[in-house]
């Protein structure tokens, strides 16, 4: 488990790159402000073939489940892309602040993610399900 003092590495699959930073330019276009968090997250994280990447590695497609500070998990919900959010139930768009905090984080890792209107959190990852189109490896270090 990563304290959350230091940030946790983000590893993410090279499949995944140019699209995201793609949703990092169309960000910053549309001046929303997330575009400098993705922006910083996607600039320290490290690409790996999608066949070296762990599988308890959180990415678009991902289910997940989180908690914020010391409260309940949150259900099981899936990380995708904005163009495909349709269910805030089911879904976590990659351009809100829990979206972008998750990206690329382990199972156990938690990280510190602003949210307007009640400020500064320790978000941990709970549980996670990789996508079926990913076939990572369990303790690979890319």
């Amino acid at each position: 488990m990563t304290p959350i003092s230091e940030q946790p590495r983000v590893v993410l699959p090279q499949s995944h790159q140019k699209s995201l930073k793609r949703l990092v330019a169309e960000a910053f276009r549309n001046k929303n402000r997330l575009a400098p968090f993705l922006s910083a997250e996607i600039r320290r994280a490290l690409f790996c073939e999608d066949t070296f990447l762990p599988d308890n590695v959180v990415v678009p497609g991902s289910r997940v489940s989180y908690r914020l500070d010391w409260q309940q998990p949150t259900q099981f919900r899936t990380l995708v892309y904005p163009g495909d959010f349709r269910d805030e139930a089911a879904q976590i768009s990659l351009l809100s602040p829990i979206g972008v905090a998750l990206l690329g984080l382990r199972a156990g890792d938690g990280m510190p993610v602003f949210i307007a209107g009640s400020g500064i959190h320790t978000l941990r990852v709970v549980g996670l399900e990789p996508p079926s189109d990913l076939e990572g490896a369990p303790n690979t270090v890319c």
